[in-house]
């Protein structure tokens, strides 16, 4: 089985219906906060780290404001989070940090067993908080059964389960990433290469547009009127930028299917590590490439992406 995220554009309509989504993203920041709070007192004092169910236990009635699927969700979340940094950790990335932020606000999980789908409107309860109604657009068809819900500022991520189709290989190609080409595919006879001076130019108008507002920001007082409309034009920026990368991304991969169709395709390995030896500028433009969507989109629209090791 593989899984399908659909992305939503949604904010709410009436005031009831905000002050349900903040007291809700409010309530999931508190129950994150509380969490890094205690696995830092753990940690200081040398204790065993408690199990999920542990915490399930623990958190029980402790969060009206959400149900207790999302809380239980939340919970998983970042206990994988905590295992995943102690094994980066074990196998050599000292930088690897566990969570440490206590945010503000916070994204809403829930399950396929609290979100529903009712005459193509979605219904995410969010226990004493209240409940709230999203008009499905009828432009969107769920490819597959519903597991996850994500509520995000501005949009709403449905995750589906979809069954493994079967896809023969008709070719087999080599992909190389890059930052000024983004794509160069070729299976010995053909060559496709797809530039990616767009992508990059996105990117660093994006990283320029953020520090011009960070420092706006640093001179106001935080939470106040003027933050928060710079804030709000930080919102705007970044989902202007990642709905232009995505485009580009979905239009490069096409590229490729399109010139060889049915074909499996063997990527060299992203090359992120490589950042750690070249000046802060080409580090950038080389952490900020993507190139873990590509692959992820080159797995689905072809016959599948194998990545292999360069060294």
């Amino acid at each position: 089985m593989s899984y399908r995220t659909i992305e939503v554009v949604w904010t709410p309509r009436t005031r009831t219906a905000w002050a349900t989504f903040t007291a809700s993203r409010k309530e999931a920041a508190r129950l994150w906060g509380d969490l890094v709070v205690h696995h830092h007192r753990i940690r200081r004092l040398n204790w065993r780290w408690p199990s999920k169910a542990r915490w399930q236990q623990w958190a029980k009635g402790r969060y009206p404001g959400l149900s207790a699927q999302s809380v239980q969700q939340m919970i998983g979340e970042f206990c994988e989070a905590v295992d995943s940094c102690r094994q980066l950790r074990r196998s050599g990335q000292t930088e690897a940090r566990y969570p440490w932020r206590k945010p503000r606000y916070h994204d809403v999980v829930y399950t396929n067993q609290d979100a529903r789908i009712r005459d193509r409107w979605l219904i995410l309860p969010h226990g004493k908080s209240g409940r709230l109604s999203i008009p499905m657009p009828d432009t969107v068809t769920l490819p597959g059964r519903l597991m996850e819900v994500r509520l995000s500022y501005g949009t709403v991520c449905l995750i589906c389960e979809v069954p493994d189709e079967a896809r023969p290989q008709q070719a087999v190609i080599g992909v190389d990433l890059g930052v000024n080409t983004l794509l160069a595919a070729t299976d010995g006879q053909k060559v496709i290469l797809i530039s990616g001076r767009a992508a990059k130019a996105t990117i660093q108008y994006r990283n320029k547009r953020l520090a011009s507002l960070s420092a706006r920001q640093s001179r106001c007082v935080k939470h106040s009127r003027r933050y928060t409309r710079l804030q709000r034009r930080k919102y705007r920026l970044l989902d202007k930028t990642k709905r232009r990368i995505r485009d580009l991304c979905h239009k490069a991969t096409h590229a490729i299917v399109e010139t060889f169709p049915g074909a499996t395709c063997y990527v060299g390995e992203p090359f992120n590590a490589a950042a750690q030896r070249i000046g802060r500028v080409q580090a950038q433009q080389v952490i900020t490439a993507c190139t873990h969507k590509l692959i992820a989109q080159l797995d689905y629209k072809t016959a599948g992406a194998i990545t292999l090791s360069e060294a």
